[in-house]
């Protein structure tokens, strides 16, 4: 199952994914010593999110740029963990790695709460039909777990999911750096208590992805003074559907 992680920049989309593959054990020894002695390098502590953020400038920056895939296995199945960028500039890279998801992983900072990306992120989840949403409240340290903030921040963003017609099948306090409720449940939040966010992930349905015609747009070039659009076509059920082979998604 190809999940995406989404959210506003510097909200820990890639953090999150590092402590998954981290607690999980997902990640191999030698891995672990090359992020551990570039941590050491640039006098940073252990950072999960370099697990994914592998370019120099991505490194240095502190900033997700490129779409990367790593995987893992859950409890039932194997996932692909697609990790993009929060940067409103990089959207078209978002919207790249997205076009490849089952489901979803938005992500949002309990202390700053919802922002510019988070909704724009939450929308073109909706654009590319994906409903199965698990939503992650991260940084709960620096609020001091507190309950009565995670729940004002939950409603605020379930007014605006509402709008948008998103209904998410789980909303998890964590601390990505932390560990808590990730993979293993958190004692500094005993008035949770629902699931980790890989139990959330091991609940999701396999379903089939069934669209209108639609082609989320990588890039476009100049060729012959015309413009060409390169990206995947979905799935359509539509009148073009005759056009398209049988294959999920059938890149162009």
């Amino acid at each position: 199952m190809n999940i995406v992680i989404v959210g506003h920049t510097d909200h820990g989309k890639s953090t999150i994914i590092g402590r998954l593959l981290y607690d999980s054990g997902s990640i191999p020894e030698q891995k672990l010593d090359e992020i551990s002695k570039t941590c050491e390098l640039l006098g940073r502590n252990l950072e999960f999110a370099y697990i994914t953020d592998a370019l120099e400038e991505e490194r240095v920056g502190q900033l997700t740029i490129d779409t990367t895939q790593t995987f893992f296995r859950g409890k039932n199945r194997d996932y692909a963990i697609i990790d993009v960028p929060g940067h409103k500039e990089f959207l078209k890279n978002m919207v790249t790695g997205a076009s490849l998801a089952d489901a979803a992983i938005l992500i949002m900072d309990g202390k700053e709460g919802i922002k510019e990306q988070t909704k724009r992120h939450a929308y073109v989840l909706t654009l590319l039909g994906i409903r199965q949403l698990i939503v992650a409240i991260n940084k709960m340290d620096t609020i001091d777990y507190d309950e009565l903030e995670f729940r004002g921040q939950e409603a605020q963003l379930l007014r605006y999911l509402d709008l948008i017609g998103l209904r998410p099948t789980a909303i998890v306090p964590i601390s990505a750096y932390g560990g808590d409720n990730v993979v293993w449940r958190s004692n500094r939040m005993s008035w949770y208590g629902g699931q980790t966010i890989l139990e959330s992930l091991n609940s999701l349905k396999e379903e089939s992805m069934m669209y209108d015609f639609r082609m989320p747009i990588q890039d476009e070039y100049k060729v012959e003074g015309k413009d060409v659009y390169v990206g995947n076509i979905l799935y359509s059920r539509s009148k073009f559907a005759h056009l398209i082979r049988s294959s999920p998604r059938y890149p162009v």
